[in-house]
């Protein structure tokens, strides 16, 4: 066999190799189904999502709460420097979001991103903060997602001005709800319940997160994450869309289903390309991390369930969380690992090549912080890389 006849074999080879290769590691993108369905059939159900179940709470095992939905739930204003939106007093969701920052494209006259959306709209997706009952309680004795909470007339939520939510359930139990917001992109929400009756009760505290169906904009690129992310006493974990089918199948309302107990530091939501929302308990503050898939509903859900709390008659009890609901900026985001989240910074998406994809990085953004010009940013850093590669790179030329 003559050399050009082992050129076009082996050229023949390498081109199937790259054609098997590129269909592996690029495949086709799966159709995305549509939101309308799915909303139509959450609105007629009540519209809830799964809540979540207290440990060694046999009640609290109706995980669908079966209220009809209200219409023209009542809601207060969001106003920030940085997002504007609102919260429906049905539940006390925080469903209305948008990023003042940010727009749908680079038109001068394009809508600005809407992070969040009530139930209704097209790719549904709110935060929904609740107690799940336990020890002389039942599902209806505790706030829930369809449940009218009262507020001031005219309040609006802003850095300046907290917003607190009442609700009464008529049996000596009064739950209040206050809403906090900082100046870019976290919450911070604070339950209590005063227990002004005779007897001694138990609930758990709760938040979660639901989308329904995948957003409209998934990439379904291999080497971006999008989907659950969480962080559970140092571990990262991370389980994209389409994986979540993959989960065991919880046997008390048949959704695909993980929990993990975290002892210490973690934090749980969902991520896509640019944003993000995410539970985060108080540092320090076990909690189990539940993420599921209602495939029959096709509804996405993360939870984060904090230990059952007693209140004895006479006595209040009181616990914060924070929700963080925007981009995902790094200097923002390391500002939260700063104050206290653990590993925040690694919700971003660093590849393969975290450890040097994440110093690179902070050099660029740093020399953009002093240049002030992103391009000549991108050229200083590529001579300090030249500079620093230049000793091997001389001895390959050299050899």
């Amino acid at each position: 066999m003559d050399d050009q006849n082992k050129n076009l074999i082996l050229a023949t080879v390498l081109s199937f190799l790259v054609i098997i290769g590129w269909y592996t590691f690029f495949p086709p993108p799966e159709p995305v189904p549509t939101d309308e369905t799915v909303a139509t059939e959450a609105a007629a159900v009540g519209d809830t999502a799964l809540a979540p179940v207290a440990a060694g709470d046999t009640a609290a095992a109706a995980t669908q709460v079966e209220e009809p939905e209200a219409p023209q739930a009542p809601r207060v204003s969001i106003d920030t420097p940085r997002v504007s939106g609102s919260i429906s007093l049905q539940g006390g969701r925080i469903d209305d979001l948008s990023l003042k920052d940010y727009r749908v494209s680079i038109e001068d006259d394009a809508e600005i991103v809407k992070m969040l959306s009530p139930v209704g709209e097209e790719n549904s997706y709110y935060a929904l903060y609740g107690w799940a009952p336990s020890a002389g309680l039942t599902i209806s004795d505790v706030p829930g997602a369809n449940t009218i909470w009262s507020a001031p007339t005219e309040a609006t939520l802003t850095p300046e001005t907290p917003v607190t939510l009442i609700w009464d359930n008529g049996k000596g139990l009064t739950f209040n709800r206050t809403i906090a917001v900082d100046e870019n992109y976290m919450f911070s929400i604070t339950q209590s319940v005063q227990n002004s009756g005779s007897d001694t009760v138990s609930l758990a505290p709760y938040g979660t997160l639901a989308r329904h169906g995948l957003p409209s904009d998934l990439k379904n690129f291999f080497i971006l994450h999008e989907g659950v992310v969480g962080m559970a006493d140092g571990e990262l974990n991370e389980t994209k869309y389409g994986n979540m089918e993959d989960y065991d199948v919880d046997p008390r309302d048949g959704s695909f289903t993980e929990v993990t107990q975290v002892t210490q530091d973690g934090w749980i939501g969902f991520t896509d390309h640019f944003w993000m929302s995410t539970l985060i308990p108080d540092a320090g503050q076990s909690f189990r991390s539940v993420a599921k898939f209602d495939e029959n509903r096709g509804i996405y859900q993360t939870n984060a369930v904090l230990p059952t709390m007693t209140v004895a008659a006479g006595d209040t009890v009181e616990v914060t969380t924070q929700l963080f609901a925007g981009a995902k900026e790094w200097a923002t985001i390391g500002a939260y690992e700063k104050a206290g989240v653990s590993g925040f910074i690694d919700s971003i998406d660093w590849g393969w090549f975290f450890f040097l994809t994440k110093p690179i990085f902070w050099l660029l953004h740093n020399l953009n912080q002093l240049v002030g010009n992103m391009g000549w940013s991108i050229i200083g850093l590529t001579l300090i890389i030249k500079a620093i590669l230049f000793p091997l790179a001389y001895k390959s030329y050299v050899s």
